[in-house]
């Protein structure tokens, strides 16, 4: 695959990140992914570094986001460093997220940086690793916090 069209390429594995998680396409964000993959959300969770199976983090987000009325992330221009079979990205991310009944609120912004590491398998990129680096948030921070945990 020559340059441009692996930049293309990247790029595209990662609008379909924002596109088919808030259109719950989970299955086809599920193959976005490698095998076993990190996903770092600590700066905005806290907590640790999650090292697992890519079945098990689409399982988690969808657990997540499913109660919500809607999601909208909204990405930047995506930047893309290629080296061989592996590849960096990053871009900018705002995540909308709604939940109507949500006591306090029902509305939370996420603003920051999303980060990739990618890896060239069979003619395809997936994600090997993904970082959240959270510049600010809005609205009801609690309101992915199931009602009967509040």
């Amino acid at each position: 695959m020559n340059t441009i069209a692996a930049e293309l390429a990247i790029r595209n594995v990662i609008a379909r990140i924002a596109n088919t998680i808030d259109t719950r396409r989970w299955e086809e964000l599920r193959a976005l992914f490698a095998d076993e993959v990190t996903i770092d959300y600590t700066s905005l969770f806290g907590g640790e570094v999650q090292r697992q199976r890519a079945d098990e983090t689409v399982a988690g987000w969808r657990r997540l986001l499913s109660p919500l009325d809607a999601t909208q992330h909204v990405i930047g221009a995506i930047e893309v460093a290629i080296d061989g079979d592996r590849a960096s990205a990053q871009c900018h991310v705002r995540g909308y997220h709604v939940r109507h009944d949500a006591p306090g609120g029902s509305e939370w912004m996420v603003a920051g940086q999303w980060l990739f590491d990618l890896n060239a398998r069979h003619d395809t990129w997936q994600i090997g690793s993904m970082t959240l680096r959270a510049f600010y948030q809005t609205g009801n921070q609690t309101l992915l916090t199931p009602a009967s945990d509040i």
